[in-house]
């Protein structure tokens, strides 16, 4: 059995002065949760101005770097595998982790994964050329003048009849 820590008759009563105190309730919820959505807008804001603020320094921090390197050092900084530049402008220096290095070695590429594609074949083209000509003598015998199939006659019988004519021919 579940104990209260409260009288549960004292939930179950309503009263008209107790209901008008809830609807109160209600609205004050209504003003703190536009409040609180208020507050939350303004740290967005707050939080989407310092961020522009520092990638504007940072980029500010970058063209005043790049313009006091020399060629040399430019070209050192392009070939170093461990500088790396995002497309912010910052520059940062590191080694390369250890999936870095798995994922440049193609050793999971797709092309190591699956297994190579079977070489395609020549068809047979006397056999094709046959096969086509059986089946318009069999299409010729099994329809009507008009192109209609022939009573009781359906595609199949037309197939097996080319086939069948196939086995003649060879």
């Amino acid at each position: 059995m579940v104990e209260f820590s409260f009288d549960r008759d004292d939930l179950l009563r309503r009263d008209a002065g107790r209901d008008d105190s809830r609807r109160e309730d209600r609205f004050d919820t209504r003003d703190r949760d536009e409040e609180r959505r208020a507050y939350e807008r303004d740290l967005a804001r707050e939080r989407e101005e310092d961020r522009r603020a520092m990638d504007a320094r940072a980029k500010a921090e970058f063209e005043s770097s790049l313009m006091s390197m020399t060629a040399e050092d430019l070209r050192q900084m392009v070939n170093n595998p461990e500088i790396r530049v995002t497309s912010g402008g910052r520059i940062s220096s590191r080694r390369p982790s250890g999936l870095d290095t798995i994922r440049r070695s193609g050793q999971f590429s797709f092309a190591n994964i699956a297994p190579p594609l079977p070489k395609k074949r020549k068809k047979n083209k006397k056999h094709c050329k046959n096969l086509s000509k059986c089946f318009e003598q069999a299409n010729a015998e099994l329809r009507k003048v008009n192109g209609q199939l022939r009573k009781g006659k359906t595609q199949g019988d037309i197939a097996r009849r080319a086939h069948r004519l196939m086995k003649k021919c060879d």
